[in-house]
C-alpha cells in the first residue's frame, strides 16, 4: 500500500509539471503594460529672427545687471554691436556751493563684469560719450527695448582710446581719503567740464533732481574698437557706474562729488548679417544647422506636431538632444544655455517648464538646456539636452494649441555668445526628440 501511494504521489507531481501556469495571468491581459523607446521622430524646424529683447523694465524685481559695450566680427553670424544708454541723477548728499570753488575733472566710471568677455580680451576701443538730446525716463512706459535709439547731441563730450583688460586693476588718488587706492578693473572716460560749469553754477540745478535731470538727461556711450571684442559692463545696484566729478578749494584741498549713473540704462543692438550664412537660414526649413546667437540674434522655431501621433500613449519622458556643431576654436564662446517659450491662446509669450520639483518645500522650475558633452560612439560630441516632457503631454491632450516652440539662447541682454547646431536634416548628429512611452 505505501508502495502504491508513493507511486500515485510520483505520478501526481510529474502531470502538475505539465501544466500551464496561470497564476496573476489575469494582471497580463491583451491590455499589458507595453514600454515603447524611439528617438526618430519628425522634427521640423528653422532658424527665426529674435523677439525683440527687454533692455530695461522699471517695475521688474530683478533688473540685468551686465549690459555690452563694443562690436564683434564673426564669419559666420556677421557684424554685432552694442551701445550703451545711462541715465543720470544727483546723489543723497549736498552737492557743494561753488562760488569758492573750481571744477579739476569730471570722470564717467564704468565697472567692468569680470565674466563678461566676449571676443579679445587686453584689446583696444575707442569709447566716446555723447549727452541725450532728450531725458531718458520711465515715467510714461515701464519697458524699453534693445532695437530702440535715442538722439544724440553732435558734440562729443569725451572720449578715450585704450588697451582694455577685464583683469586688472589700478591704483588711483583718492583726494577723500588723501590716499593712493587700489581699484577694480573699470573705464575711466573724462569728459568734458563745460557742461559741469553749468551744474556747478547753478544752485537750482545741483540742488534740485528734477532740474538736473532736464539739464543733463542722460548719455549714449558708444564703443568704435579697433580688435574684435566686447566689454561686459556691471551695473548692479552697489556698482561703482557714477560720474566722479572732481573739485578743488585751493592747490592742496582736493575732494570728489559722485552723480548716480545708470538708474535707467538700455543697450542698442544691432546685427548685420550681409553675405553670411546665417542672412541665408531665416525660413530655410530644409538647412543642415541651425543657428543661435545672444543679443538679438537668431533663435530656432521647432514644430513637435509628430507627438500627437502618440495620443494613444503616455508620454513618460520627452527629451529635445540638439547637437553643437564643432567650429574647432571659434574667436566668442558657444551659448552657455537655452531656453524655450511658446505663443499661448492669448498671443503671449509663455516659458516652457518642464516640471515642478519639491526643493526644501520650494516648487523650483526644471529646464535643463544646459551644454555638456557626451561620447557617442567614440565621439566627444557637444550638445544641449531639453526636457519638455510636461510641456509636450501638454500639447498631445490638447491643453496647449500651438506644437511651435522657439529655442533661444538663455540670457540674451547680457551676452554675444553663439552656436552653430545640426538641424534634423543633418546626416552628422541630427537634432531629434527621444519619447519614453507606454500604453494608458
Amino acid at each position: 500500500m505505501r508502495f502504491i501511494f508513493l507511486l500515485l504521489g510520483i505520478l501526481s507531481i510529474l502531470y502538475a509539471c505539465n501544466e500551464e501556469i496561470t497564476v496573476g495571468s489575469s494582471l497580463l491581459e491583451d491590455g499589458a503594460i507595453d514600454v515603447n523607446y524611439t528617438d526618430t521622430l519628425a522634427l521640423t524646424g528653422k532658424v527665426v529672427e529674435s523677439n525683440r529683447v527687454i533692455a530695461y523694465r522699471s517695475s521688474s524685481s530683478s533688473t540685468n545687471n551686465l549690459y555690452l559695450l563694443g562690436q564683434l566680427t564673426d564669419p559666420v553670424f556677421g557684424n554685432s554691436s552694442s551701445e550703451l544708454y545711462l541715465s543720470s541723477r544727483l546723489e543723497n548728499t549736498v552737492f557743494p556751493n561753488f562760488d569758492t570753488l573750481s571744477i579739476d575733472s569730471v570722470i564717467m566710471v564704468l565697472p567692468l563684469d569680470t565674466l563678461g568677455i566676449f571676443g579679445q580680451d587686453n584689446a583696444m576701443h575707442t569709447l566716446s560719450v555723447y549727452q541725450l538730446r532728450d531725458r531718458l525716463n520711465t515715467e510714461d512706459r515701464d519697458t524699453i527695448y534693445a532695437d530702440e535709439q535715442f538722439e544724440i547731441e553732435a558734440t562729443e563730450l569725451g572720449r578715450i582710446s585704450k588697451t582694455i583688460s577685464h583683469r586688472d586693476s589700478f591704483e588711483i588718488f583718492s583726494p577723500n581719503d588723501d590716499t593712493i587706492v587700489r581699484i577694480p578693473p573699470q573705464l575711466r572716460i573724462p569728459l568734458d567740464t563745460s557742461l559741469w560749469h553749468e551744474i556747478a553754477n547753478d544752485t537750482l540745478i545741483s540742488r534740485n533732481d528734477e532740474m538736473y535731470r532736464d539739464a543733463v538727461r542722460g548719455f549714449l556711450v558708444r564703443s568704435e574698437n579697433s580688435d574684435n571684442a566686447m566689454l561686459g559692463i556691471n551695473l548692479a545696484t552697489n556698482s561703482a557706474a557714477s560720474i566722479q566729478f572732481y573739485y578743488s578749494a585751493d592747490d592742496t584741498t582736493h575732494r570728489i562729488y559722485f552723480f548716480d549713473l545708470g538708474t535707467v540704462r538700455s543697450s542698442y543692438f544691432t546685427h548685420d548679417y550681409s553675405g553670411t550664412p546665417v542672412e541665408t537660414s531665416f525660413g530655410d526649413s530644409l538647412s543642415t544647422v541651425w543657428y543661435l546667437q545672444q543679443m538679438m540674434g537668431p533663435n530656432i522655431e521647432i514644430d513637435l506636431s509628430s507627438v500627437k501621433d502618440y495620443a494613444d500613449k503616455v508620454i513618460n519622458r520627452a527629451t529635445l538632444e540638439l547637437f553643437v556643431l564643432d567650429e574647432g576654436s571659434p574667436d566668442v564662446e558657444l551659448v552657455e544655455e537655452l531656453e524655450a517659450y511658446y505663443i499661448n491662446d492669448s498671443g503671449q509669450r509663455t516659458l516652457v517648464f518642464d516640471k515642478l520639483v519639491q526643493n526644501a518645500g520650494t516648487a523650483i522650475p526644471v529646464f535643463g538646456g544646459e551644454l555638456e558633452s557626451r561620447d557617442i560612439d567614440g565621439n566627444n560630441v557637444s550638445l544641449y539636452s531639453v526636457d519638455i516632457s510636461n510641456h509636450v503631454n501638454l500639447i498631445v491632450s490638447g491643453e496647449i494649441e500651438s506644437s511651435k516652440i522657439i529655442i533661444q539662447a538663455s540670457g540674451k541682454l547680457s551676452g554675444a555668445r553663439r552656436t552653430i547646431l545640426y538641424s534634423y536634416n543633418s546626416q552628422d548628429f541630427p537634432a531629434r526628440l527621444k519619447l519614453v512611452s507606454s500604453n494608458p
